[in-house]
């Protein structure tokens, strides 16, 4: 059977230096659709080169809240959700196109990641293959607002085999921005959800549960076969956890005050 047509969306914000490798290697797609929480940099104008459904939205500090809105923008009944640090592959591309002239597909598919971290492919911590749902045919996929939340299927899915190239960080100062920014956010959806630091968990969660989460990434999710990269991204990972609990303990001190 013919091909179904594929609709690609990308959400960005100040990507200059890694959307045109994403957009290169999707030239072979029907449509991309991508909205732009007002990039103060060149984001848009290199964008503009690929395609003309480019949409300028407001910022919101992460992509999330973006997803369903490119979506309804989309013309096509499949859609490719992509992040603008991500890279598909000729052997990805072949796949796809494949499991759209099938008439026996599923209505959505979780895809592998392959996490460049500072120059290194890691195989460890979690990261490998880190499936992650991305291809799905319209109305069969369920979006989240909060951050880092998956796209989540409503009916029948698969698995691909080959995975996206995802080029995360090239240096810590990139990291530590990122992780920042997050933790913020992450500390007020949790705020907002009911978490709070008290005094009877104030150990556990500042140091007992960072350490657990950089433990479980060395150890048990075989960080160590990365080297010190795998030594560096459970560092990270307790500094991520630490510094997402003692923002939310901030949070809940500005509260108090504000009220008293």
């Amino acid at each position: 059977m013919p091909r179904e047509k594929l609709s690609v969306i990308i959400i960005t914000r100040n990507e200059e230096k890694k959307i045109r490798r994403c957009l290169n290697a999707l030239r072979w797609v029907d449509e991309i659709v991508i909205i732009d929480q007002s990039s103060t940099d060149s984001t848009a104008q290199i964008c503009r080169e690929y395609t003309s459904d480019l949409f300028i939205v407001p910022p919101k500090g992460y992509c999330e809240p973006d997803r369903k809105v490119a979506v309804e923008k989309t013309r096509n009944s499949w859609i490719f959700y992509l992040d603008a640090d991500e890279v598909v592959s000729p052997e990805l591309r072949a796949e796809i196109e494949s499991v759209l002239s099938d008439e026996k597909r599923h209505n959505a598919y979780y895809l592998p990641r392959k996490n460049i971290f500072m120059d290194k492919w890691i195989r460890g911590s979690g990261w490998y293959p880190g499936y992650v749902l991305r291809l799905f045919k319209k109305g069969y996929a369920r979006f989240s607002d909060d951050i880092h939340d998956d796209i989540a299927p409503v009916a029948s899915y698969g698995y691909l085999r080959n995975p996206i190239i995802h080029y995360t960080c090239e240096n810590l100062e990139e990291y530590i921005y990122k992780m920042n920014s997050y933790t913020s956010i992450l500390a007020e959806q949790n705020y907002a959800k009911g978490a709070r630091i008290k005094p009877v968990n104030r150990i556990l969660k500042l140091i007992i549960v960072p350490f657990a989460y950089a433990t479980d990434k060395f150890f048990l999710k075989m960080g160590f076969i990365d080297g010190f990269h795998g030594v560096m991204i459970a560092f990270l990972t307790f500094l991520t956890v630490y510094m997402m609990n003692a923002k939310l303990w901030e949070i809940q001190k500005g509260k108090k005050q504000v009220r008293g």
